[in-house]
């Protein structure tokens, strides 16, 4: 099954103590470019692109997300993700993630969504409307700053099917209607 990954394309709410630049500017790439916080309890809202894969059903969504805490070693840092639809309203509540390490990125992984409300599968254009809001929770020692630096979607999706046609007819089924072919 393809896997077809979805990366913040809009800031819809901003919040000026995360720093850096726009949220989805800063967390569109694996990149040297980094969005920064110092104050536990902020928090922004970001929205996703759209699919662009030819899509017959889909299997389920991921988030993931790489982030590291800038100063001080062994410090944890916390940070929340929840998954909101088009309206910001909550499809799944605060996953917590901790980031703890001062070099290199911390990848983490959200838990896999197989429908868009716990019980209906997800559509594509749920997919299309999706939002994260994230939120940074605590860090063990105030002195440290939590730094995000890539957030995704991976959507795990199903190919509509090939159409097939029976050879023995004499003729080709297409999505508008049947042409019969007689002598050349």
């Amino acid at each position: 099954m393809p896997i077809e990954t979805i990366v913040p394309d809009a800031t819809t709410t901003a919040n000026p103590a995360w720093t850096g630049g726009l949220p989805h500017q800063q967390l569109d790439a694996s990149d040297s470019n980094l969005l920064g916080c110092s104050t536990t309890g902020q928090s922004f809202i970001v929205s996703f692109g759209n699919l662009t894969s030819t899509i017959g059903s889909i299997n389920s969504i991921v988030f993931g997300v790489q982030g590291l805490v800038e100063t001080l070693r062994g410090v944890d840092a916390v940070c929340s993700f929840s998954i909101l639809d088009s309206s910001d309203s909550t499809l799944y509540t605060a996953e917590q993630k901790t980031f703890n390490d001062t070099t290199i990125p911390t990848i983490q992984t959200g838990t896999t969504r197989t429908t868009s409300n716990g019980s209906a599968a997800w559509t594509e254009s749920d997919v299309n409307g999706l939002r994260m809001k994230v939120k940074f929770d605590s860090i063990t020692n105030a002195g440290g700053d939590l730094k995000l630096n890539f957030l995704k979607i991976d959507v795990d999706y199903n190919v509509p099917p090939t159409p097939t046609y029976d050879v023995t007819l004499n003729n080709i089924t297409m999505n508008l209607g049947t042409t019969v072919i007689s002598e050349g």
